[in-house]
């Protein structure tokens, strides 16, 4: 019970702790928790399906044409020959606010810039030769917001917290589509998701991916309900933030769906089937942010992950109910692991606190492999894992310390081996009671009261130390148990606590070697004659097991041959003998040289028949 309590508390201490540091650190949970998420979706990052094209703009391009910002009739070139290619829809994620860098309006304050062309009017004659959809920021600053695609509800309102933003910096020309581009980094600035719908000055705005699969789609409109967001036939579960967590391509795939624009523009192309995104990878001109399997994307590369995570269909959702479920599973674990760690043994707490978690992260592993759904693999796992480890260090250690204990508490009685069977028993806090057949040996020093009276008590305590050392030795060399030291007295027992073959016989070498110890032990002079021992015994069926409460516990044996052994040693002195056996000891063992002491009254137990053996000279 003190190693199950031990384990108990311990592993209560740790889940409290677990959910104390859960409580103060929730950023940093979740940021473990899409770290997680990350390095699955690294490890299964999707090849390009085919029907996104990327064109970038790249540094040899911008050391071509010129640096970025372009004028825009350069531009609209470049716009109008990927028209002519005739792509499903073209997304330029390119924000074009403000006038044509290179035009009268830019340029007002420098001589003879009326006469500049119109690059604008040109950008914008370009642009109606495609459906397109162009690129707008979140802006700090308040101010009317461009015409969107209308917004239809349907079903009851969903919750949710877009990102907000008081405007939108856009491109004053016009095009089939105009969706925010503007992507939110999370922890380490990594970009994992792309808003599906923002707020503008209160005004729902499309996300650039989002309105490039709508118009791809063909649909007019954008929907809500039942908390998706639907782009024509493809529905979109919209989450508490508006926003859709992205499957990332491996970038040593990109260049399957990528042409630079040199490429683009020298050479004829079909992009009849394909959606086109138009952006920077330039270094000195382009956005470039960390994703789960990148430290440098550029914005474009997102963008188009994005439209093919959305034309997939394989989706990485959180849902609503996942916090509950990975709160339930976790303090299950936990309560399994605490429950193993206090009642098995440390094997098996150890394997059960070790496999919990294994379990829990393949089991949330396969469930977004498989079904989209992204549960937390990590959080969940740590709480059984330091529950159980708690619980399971704090029950070893409980064992080892009760083990211990036991150990100090029958090394004085019991030979080393019996004493290292008894400590390998963690659960044996006592010992049980039972009836058992014993061989029970007292002992005493013929003399002591006299000795007792004259010596100093330093000098008698000394003495009586080194006569119960050399008798400890001998009683623990024939395999006895000493029950106690009563006085300059020894109740010693044979087969008990465990069995001992031959313990008749045992015992009566332990008696005749007990006696030859106590005339030698009394011939050395610094123990004044002190020694000479008398012995009791006798052999029969006894009650034995731990007496007492609490803390103290005492292994004692209850019969008649514990009694019948005690009064004999006693006889001896009346005798001239140091050794007496009783009538069972005697019939157990007939090819001894006993000798008939006759019988003997002895009190409380009438006339009993003793015997000896001749000491061994």
């Amino acid at each position: 019970m003190r190693i199950e309590r031990a384990a108990l508390r311990a592993g209560f201490a740790a889940l409290v702790l677990a959910g104390v540091l859960g409580l103060a650190a929730p950023d940093a949970l979740r940021d473990l928790r899409e770290a997680a998420l990350d390095a699955g979706l690294s490890a299964r990052a999707p090849a390009p399906s085919g029907q996104v094209q990327v064109i970038e703009i790249a540094a040899d391009d911008l050391a071509q044409l010129g640096r970025w910002p372009w004028p825009r009739t350069r531009l609209a070139g470049v716009v109008a020959q990927i028209a002519a290619q005739n792509p499903t829809v073209l997304g330029v994620d390119l924000v074009l606010s403000g006038p044509d860098p290179a035009g009268p309006l830019a340029l007002a304050d420098v001589p003879g810039a009326a006469a500049l062309p119109d690059g604008d009017a040109a950008l914008q004659a370009a642009l109606s030769q495609v459906p397109t959809v162009l690129a707008a920021a979140l802006s700090d600053q308040a101010g009317p917001v461009p015409p969107l695609v209308p917004l239809l509800s349907a079903g009851p309102p969903v919750p949710v917290q877009p990102w907000f933003a008081p405007g939108l910096e856009a491109s004053t020309l016009t095009a089939k589509g105009l969706g925010v581009s503007a992507l939110r980094g999370e922890a380490q600035g990594r970009v994992r998701r792309v808003p599906l719908l923002v707020l503008a000055d209160q005004t729902a705005a499309p996300g650039f991916a989002a309105e490039v699969v709508r118009l791809a789609q063909g649909a007019s409109t954008l929907r809500i309900g039942q908390g998706r967001l639907m782009l024509g036939d493809i529905a979109l579960p919209m989450g508490p933030d508006a926003d859709l967590r992205i499957r990332p391509t491996d970038p040593a795939r990109w260049r399957d769906r990528t042409l630079n624009l040199a490429q683009t523009l020298s050479q004829d192309h079909d992009f009849s089937t394909k959606i086109v995104v138009l952006g920077l990878s330039a270094p000195q001109a382009a956005s470039l942010r960390p994703t789960a399997v990148t430290p440098l994307a550029p914005s474009v590369q997102i963008q188009a992950d994005a439209i093919e995570t959305m034309l997939s269909g394989q989706l990485l959702l959180r849902p609503a109910w996942a916090g509950w479920a990975e709160i339930a599973a976790a303090l299950a674990m936990a309560a399994l692991a605490l429950w193993v760690a206090a009642t098995g043994s440390a094997t098996q707490a150890l394997t059960v606190t070790l496999a919990l978690p294994l379990l829990w992260a393949v089991t949330a592993t396969a469930l977004w492999l498989r079904a989209g759904i992204a549960l937390d693999p990590v959080n969940p796992a740590l709480l059984p894992l330091a529950t159980g480890l708690s619980a399971t260090a704090s029950a070893m250690l409980a064992a080892r310390r009760h083990a211990q204990a036991m150990r100090r508490r029958f090394e004085r009685h019991l030979s080393p081996a019996v004493v290292a069977h008894i400590a390998a028993q963690p659960g044996l806090s006592r010992l049980p009671g039972e009836a058992r057949e014993i061989t029970a040996l007292f002992t005493d020093i013929a003399g002591f009261s006299p000795y007792a009276d004259a010596l100093a008590p330093a000098d008698l305590i000394a003495i009586l130390d080194r006569y119960f050392d050399g008798l400890t030795q001998i009683v623990h060399a024939h395999g006895g148990m000493i029950e106690k030291f009563v006085g300059d007295a020894a109740h010693v027992l044979f087969n008990a606590p465990f069995d001992l073959p031959d313990h008749a016989a045992r015992a009566v070498q332990a008696g005749l070697a007990l006696q030859a110890y106590g005339v030698k032990f009394a011939a050395v002079p610094a123990n004044q004659g002190l020694g000479i021992t008398r012995v009791g015994m006798e052999c029969g069926v006894l009650v034995v097991g731990d007496v007492g409460a609490g803390e103290k516990l005492d292994y004692t044996a209850h019969g008649r041959a514990m009694n019948i052994a005690a009064r004999l040693e006693q006889a001896g002195k009346g005798l001239g003998v140091t050794l007496l056996a009783g009538p069972a000891l005697h019939a157990a063992l007939p090819g001894l040289p006993w000798q008939s002491m006759g019988e003997i009254e002895l009190r409380g137990l009438g006339a009993v028949a003793a015997y000896t053996v001749p000491p061994v000279v």
